[in-house]
């Protein structure tokens, strides 16, 4: 029996105006699962105010119906080791989740201050400050427009580490970055989470529970869709915006892994992870499914309903559901 019957995969934008009327690369795209089945069209949000306003309606309707739901996001979760006790006092990821909320400022039309938040956590550095990347007419002279060498805060994180291509949550612009989109993402989620008709039902993994599955009925994760990249190539339609085919591909393929059996052990990370590591890895995160590509790619497969079985004969049994993957000692060749 599967884990959820609701699986939901959001791909968020750090887009300072709203997007245009008709879907967009860079904007936010998310795509439903319900029993395997995913719904068509995948949803496009032009603002993340009308995105917030729509899953927390879609998630509270979901739980109306007695589902229980995942909701992946495809932004880091967490800093690097050591940076929430830096800006909070308290070596907790919730802790700088609750300290950005307080300080970011995001309009309903995409207007806000990422940057002059970036340079304030700059200022609690000694020398160049971790946050760089900006337009270079954009008038944040303490946000550099490139990397430095420092050591601390650390440049990535734990799962940064395993996962082939993610960039750091330090770089704020430029191809392919991710910090924008988790200074901007986390007060979100820390609006989302506290919203009237979800409050008390979800689970922010791992940092509520640690590397287990979490028991609430609503569970965030940080995903990273492209795990799936292979699968998103191959399975593109006609015309479609990659975004849109990211949510898609990756919304089916945790669904159907989780048809199989196959979700139980994502939750305990990286089965490379040593236990100290595994300590490290509650305070700043975890990309759900690291650790577990080859079983993706395999769920990602365009087989149909018909493959779900053959999937669940190759998927490591657990006697209990809740049980994580148990660690082991040698982790450099997942690095």
């Amino acid at each position: 029996m599967p884990l959820f019957d609701t699986h939901i995969v959001v791909d968020w934008s750090a887009r300072s105006k709203p997007g245009p009327v008709k879907g967009a690369p860079d904007s936010i795209w998310w795509a439903v699962a319900r029993d395997g089945v995913v719904d068509e069209p995948q949803t496009y949000a032009r603002t993340r105010h009308d995105a917030i306003t729509g899953l927390a309606e879609l998630v509270a309707t979901e739980r109306k119906a007695g589902r229980r739901v995942l909701v992946g996001f495809d932004f880091p979760f967490g800093y690097p080791k050591g940076v929430a006790r830096d800006l909070t006092g308290h070596a907790n990821a919730l802790a700088l989740w609750q300290w950005l909320a307080d300080r970011i400022k995001d309009d309903e039309r995409n207007h806000n201050n990422r940057f002059a938040i970036a340079t304030e956590i700059n200022r609690i550095y000694p020398g160049e400050g971790p946050c760089w990347g900006r337009p270079e007419k954009w008038d944040y002279p303490e946000v550099s427009t490139h990397a430095n060498d420092r050591e601390h805060p650390p440049p990535r994180r734990i799962t940064e580490r395993h996962a082939t291509g993610a960039k750091t949550v330090w770089q704020l612009h430029y191809s392919g970055s991710v910090g924008s989109q988790t200074l901007l993402g986390l007060p979100a989620l820390q609006q989302l989470r506290n919203a009237r008709a979800l409050r008390g039902q979800v689970a922010v993994w791992p940092f509520e529970g640690g590397l287990a599955l979490p028991d609430k009925p609503i569970v965030f994760a940080e995903v990273y869709p492209s795990l799936l990249r292979d699968a998103v190539k191959t399975q593109m339609r006609k015309g479609e915006v990659v975004d849109c085919a990211q949510v898609r591909v990756n919304a089916r393929a945790f669904a159907t892994l989780d048809a199989a059996g196959g979700l139980t052990p994502l939750f305990g990370g990286s089965p490379r992870l040593e236990s100290e590591q595994r300590e490290q890895v509650e305070e700043e995160g975890w990309i759900l499914g690291v650790g577990f590509e080859s079983e993706l790619h395999e769920a990602a497969k365009d087989m149909g309903p018909s493959f779900i079985g053959a999937l669940r004969d190759t998927i490591i049994r657990y006697d209990d559901p809740f049980e994580p993957a148990a660690p082991v000692s040698d982790w450099s060749a997942h690095q």
